[in-house]
């Protein structure tokens, strides 16, 4: 009895042993620090991690482009103001994913990243999905952020993404990505630009301003179902432009002082703007080729209603005038919502 209960033991303890060694465990490597053990470059680090590990940066400017690959890795800097990485030639600063085959569970968090023209400052490469990039400082590239074909469930919050030559965020048939609570600013183009079947994203209380053109772009046939809420787009070319986009809900956003329209629909059909306010823009908004739009309960600075007090007036609907067509705002606010991103 005592050999058998000894020999059950025995192999439970093998067994056991076994199965944390193929099911891994998770370190955390350090680079930066004076201590015995740290890198002193991040790609070093990356290129001895294993999945499920957190690389921790200590403050200090990395002059380096960095690869995750086909990691699922966490790079966590110790202050986003102070811990730098500087890309160097025509790459990425941080590619994150391998080609064609992309990866899964990657975050980057905590840095000031600088990118070289005319790269992304960030690429998330085809078919990555679960990426999580949150609290950083991204500026000088050609794009913020590049969001290849095929990626999803890309989160994206909480940056400053600032003066991109093209754009800050750009996404090619992307789809269940979160973009929310950043300052995207800058931009030589677009704030935020989703193309080409880019569906089911959601663009949640950012601040989108001074850039030099749109400030969202949804562009591309099989772009749809995206929600635009929350946020302050503000002193662009364009507020937000829907270019062959539908079913998209355009909500409680503050759409001010654009230079150009403050809303634009281009062949987009069956989209909801509602509860948002339109202040100050040159055009406050227009569409083309566009139909079966809801417009709704938003406040517009122009309405007649705002301008001139008597009840009549105050039962005047807002008119939006297109090409051919004329929509209604039958529930025009008398005063704007208070909407800070």
């Amino acid at each position: 009895m005592i050999l058998v209960c000894m020999g059950a033991s025995v192999v439970s303890g093998l067994i056991a042993t076994n199965n944390n060694q193929a099911m891994g465990r998770s370190k955390w490597l350090y680079v930066g620090g004076g201590g015995p053990g740290n890198y002193t470059s991040i790609q070093k680090a990356i290129d001895n991690s294993s999945n499920g590990d957190t690389i921790y940066v200590y403050n200090k400017t990395y002059n380096e482009n960095l690869d995750t690959k086909a990691k699922k890795i966490t790079l966590m800097g110790e202050n986003r103001d102070i811990t730098i990485i500087q890309g160097q030639g025509s790459v990425p600063t941080i590619k994150i994913g391998v080609d064609i085959v992309g990866t899964t569970d990657v975050t980057v968090t905590g840095f000031t990243i600088k990118g070289v023209t005319p790269e992304p400052v960030i690429e998330v490469v085809t078919s990555s999905n679960v990426i999580l990039i949150d609290h950083n400082i991204i500026s000088e590239g050609a794009y913020g952020i590049t969001l290849d074909a095929s990626t999803n469930k890309v989160t994206i919050t909480d940056n400053v993404i600032s003066n991109q030559v093209y754009t800050g965020i750009q996404g090619t048939s992307t789809s269940y990505d979160v973009i929310s609570e950043n300052l995207i600013q800058k931009s030589g183009g677009q704030g935020i630009d989703l193309g080409l079947a880019s569906n089911h994203n959601s663009i949640l209380n950012n601040t989108v301003v001074n850039n030099a053109k749109e400030g969202i772009f949804l562009e591309g046939i099989g772009n749809k179902v995206t929600t635009i809420y929350g946020n302050n787009v503000s002193s662009n070319q364009v507020g937000i432009r829907l270019s062959s986009s539908g079913s998209n809900t355009i909500k409680f956003n503050n759409i001010q002082g654009s230079m150009m329209e403050g809303l634009l629909l281009k062949s987009s059909s069956d989209n909801v703007i509602e509860m948002n306010n339109f202040i100050g823009n040159k055009r406050q908004a227009s569409y083309q080729f566009s139909s079966r739009d809801t417009w709704d309960a938003n406040y517009w600075s122009n309405w007649i209603g705002f301008k001139l007090s008597q009840p009549l007036f105050q039962k005047f609907p807002k008119a939006i005038f297109g090409f051919m067509h004329v929509y209604l705002d039958m529930h025009p606010q008398h005063l704007p919502y208070n909407i800070t991103a």
